[in-house]
């Protein structure tokens, strides 16, 4: 009996699996393949945009070939590297200045039924007036420099990290709330220990679309006035016909977007590995 088990225990198909676990080639593939599919697909299109450019001699200021847009990026690095920095300033605090108001009023907002009353429909409406309508009385409030850009990247950021916060506060069931009150947990434990970890998955959606829409925000409030950072670029080189410049600034600012939203995307899975999302992911790394 006892050597029955120890050969199937070192059986070729037992060791096999752990192998097979233990081994870093579906990580691997996965990575390769992440990379090499996005990888393949924008070379096409560069090389089709590059053609399309040539074969019907489109002028320069409607659409620059790549090449063209590259080395002006080349020639023009720190430049480009000055202006991105001022933007990604702006994104960045007017980001978090919106994960940190948009939190706790959240919490606020679920343990207070006549609060939710009353501020949801004041914050729906701030969100129906259009951002480029108050950018310039954010100026004009707040002078001309750093702070109306950060106003502007709070302002569009704010509702959809709200929105989804509150949604995962209330998306817990009803048995468990019960359960935890039934063994003397507080308010705040309640908060704490349930309502928050249930909350994180649709939390880390809402600043997914709210990172990108920092972005647009920046750019916004960089538009109405202002003398340095990637939306002053835009409005120089739309001023001058400077097509060139317009699709380098857009590249860049497709560039900070993706790091951006992939830095959400890894803080996600640092603090809540054991979401379904993450763990299906990760099941089927080993199973490819």
């Amino acid at each position: 009996m006892t050597r029955s088990r120890s050969r199937s225990a070192g059986s070729p198909a037992a060791a096999s699996a752990p192998s097979r676990r233990a081994g870093p080639g579906p990580e691997i593939r996965e990575a390769l393949l992440g990379l090499m599919l996005p990888g393949a697909a924008v070379a096409g299109f560069l090389v089709a945009w590059s053609l399309a450019v040539r074969l019907f001699k489109i002028p320069p200021y409607l659409l620059p070939a790549p090449e063209d847009v590259a080395l002006l990026l080349y020639e023009n690095r720190e430049m480009f590297l000055q202006n991105s920095w001022v933007t990604v300033q702006e994104v960045l605090v007017g980001f978090l200045a919106s994960v940190f108001i948009a939190t706790p009023l959240a919490i606020v907002v679920v343990l207070n039924r006549a609060l939710e009353r009353t501020l949801m429909p004041l914050l729906v409406m701030s969100q129906t007036v259009p951002k480029v309508a108050i950018a310039p009385l954010f100026v004009v409030w707040l002078g001309f420099g750093f702070l109306p850009k950060v106003a502007v990247a709070f302002l569009i950021s704010f509702f959809p990290i709200l929105i989804a916060a509150i949604a995962g506060l209330k998306s817990v069931e009803t048995d468990m709330l019960d359960l935890v009150r039934s063994m003397g947990a507080t308010t705040g434990q309640l908060v704490w220990k349930v309502r928050i970890p249930t909350a994180l998955p649709q939390f880390f959606s809402g600043l997914k679309i709210s990172i990108c829409l920092s972005v647009v925000g920046a750019i916004v409030g960089e538009f109405v006035g202002s003398d340095k950072g990637l939306g002053y670029l835009l409005l120089t080189s739309a001023g001058d016909l400077n097509g060139q410049l317009t699709y380098a600034t857009i590249v860049i600012l497709i560039f900070i977007g993706m790091i951006l939203f992939g830095a959400v995307c890894w803080a996600e899975k640092w603090v809540i590995p054991w979401h379904v999302s993450v763990r299906v992911k990760e099941e089927s790394l080993w199973q490819s």
